[in-house]
């Protein structure tokens, strides 16, 4: 059995059984009791794992092992890597994920310390499957605050920094308030992006063309006219909008289900007559051959805001929130001028370890100031830090320039607007009709002005004086004037 350490995700203490699995959560001390491990003094194994460092030494072992061995030549590895999914006829084993797992003993060592914590503080995860390479063990941590305790202490300040750290309440809630750290001593900065407020355009639009309300709970996101003014709002967009645009779904079932639907209506014939779509793998080795297809397309159809070949204006990605294209993937310049969120990509609530997670939240933390259960904070801050680290692929440095549309009408509630980035929700444009949202994304579509902005007018020195600082943001605006009426907007 697998035995995984993991910090990050959520239980329940519930035995629950799937048709593929059957999981079940324990507290710490019964699941020692239950292995058998409660007369093994844990804490005298580690002491001798850390001493003689002998995962390290396992590790280089295989490593030498595996190379002289198992690899004799290059000529296997390129074979193994000819279907582009790293299993062909020779011994191509050369992705990152493969060559972590050579190191089974750091991942036991991991587990054996995840087990020394309090009995309260965390939850172990057994997954048992009839195949025994799916089977697994999990920790579950409850209680991250007894991890980062200890610094708080030793140290006279901690700076916490990060990318899409919104919403942070909890993060406060969880780490400082529950440790005893006094709220006046928490200072909160959250500074604005590096682009100009002009270079971005973010929409919460709440219905689509004919008018049809963009509703994407789990009871009426399946339904035919849903996905069909989906469809026809993507289309749209795909026709004023130029370079790439990639759309992100809450699951790849809800994505394939889209998919295959566009597909019988046709409507995905009409998206590929304006932009090739394309769609994220299920399979890690074929991320980067997706991408450079998606790259290549936008470069010879469209980049820059140019036709190409066939009436191509650029591509369309199909994507997942929490997928491997959501996280570390830039979408910068013609790669991403449109992000698309549909719906609100919220977690399965029925998971165990998700349960398990808001019930410990709910017994040790009090309610927020509204009567908010501490638990449903955490269920709607998964779904909003998705939400945010997928839809900041697209700007990726100061001259870039891109738009955004959260398509659901949730996101023009107030607290779900709240929880998005500062610099976003500063500028959120809340359109009640698609009339009015396609009217504004039509600007994007004009290159004219981004081009002169980038070539002809030069960002602002910082060296410069407050008053020189005025006089050239006097200038930028007379020249962006001047250009957007010489070349209009179609």
């Amino acid at each position: 059995m697998r035995a995984v350490s993991d910090s990050n995700k959520s239980g329940k203490v519930n035995k629950t059984s799937t048709p593929d699995a059957d999981v079940k959560l324990l507290r710490l001390n019964d699941f020692l009791f239950t292995s058998g491990l409660d007369n093994i003094n844990l804490f005298k194994v580690l002491r001798y794992c850390k001493r003689s460092e002998i995962s390290k030494k396992l590790n280089g072992f295989v490593d030498r092992f595996f190379d002289h061995h198992l690899l004799p030549d290059s000529a296997q590895v390129g074979q193994g890597q000819a279907d582009g999914s790293g299993r062909g006829q020779g011994v191509g084993v050369a992705s990152g994920d493969d060559k972590q797992m050579r190191s089974p003993l750091m991942i036991i060592e991991s587990f054996l310390s995840a087990l020394t914590s309090a009995d309260k503080d965390g939850r172990i995860v057994v997954t048992k499957s009839a195949t025994v390479t799916l089977s697994r063990l999990k920790f579950l941590l409850l209680n991250p605050a007894v991890h980062f305790s200890p610094i708080l202490h030793e140290c006279r300040a901690v700076v916490v920094t990060g990318g899409t750290m919104q919403p942070v309440s909890e993060f406060k809630d969880q780490l400082l308030y529950s440790v005893g750290v006094s709220p006046s001593r928490v200072i909160e900065f959250s500074c604005g992006h590096v682009i100009p407020a002009d270079h971005l355009l973010p929409v919460a639009l709440s219905r689509g063309p004919s008018g049809v309300t963009f509703d994407f709970t789990y009871q009426t996101r399946d339904t035919t006219a849903l996905m069909d003014e989906l469809g026809r709002a993507i289309l749209n967009l795909c026709n004023v909008v130029p370079g790439g645009v990639v759309c992100f779904f809450p699951s790849y079932e809800y994505e394939k289900r889209i998919y295959t639907h566009w597909t019988t209506t046709g409507c995905l014939d009409k998206i590929n007559s304006k932009k090739k779509v394309f769609r994220e793998p299920k399979m890690a080795s074929q991320v980067e051959t997706i991408l450079t297809q998606y790259s290549r397309c936008i470069e010879f159809n469209g980049g820059g805001g140019g036709g190409g070949v066939g009436g191509l204006s650029g591509a369309l990605l199909l994507s997942v929130v929490g997928g491997k294209l959501s996280e570390g993937i830039n979408f910068s310049d013609d790669m991403g001028r449109c992000v698309v969120m549909v719906g609100l990509p919220y977690p399965n609530i029925k998971s165990p370890e998700l349960a398990e997670k808001m019930r410990y939240l709910n017994s040790t933390l009090p309610r927020d100031p509204d009567g908010k259960l501490p638990g449903q904070i955490h269920y709607e801050n998964l779904c909003m830090k998705a939400v945010n680290q997928s839809i900041g692929r697209s700007i990726r440095h100061a001259r870039d320039y891109a738009c955004i549309v959260l398509a659901d009408q949730r996101y023009s509630r107030p607290s779900v607007r709240s929880k998005l980035p500062q610099w976003i929700s500063s500028q959120l444009v809340v359109c009640e009709s698609f009339g009015p949202a396609f009217s504004s994304l039509r600007k994007v579509s004009c290159p004219w002005l981004q081009l002169y902005i980038d070539f002809y007018i030069p960002p602002f020195p910082h060296s410069s004086s407050m008053r020189k600082r005025k006089k050239l943001k006097m200038f930028h605006q007379i020249n962006c004037t001047i250009i957007s009426t010489l070349f209009p907007c179609p």
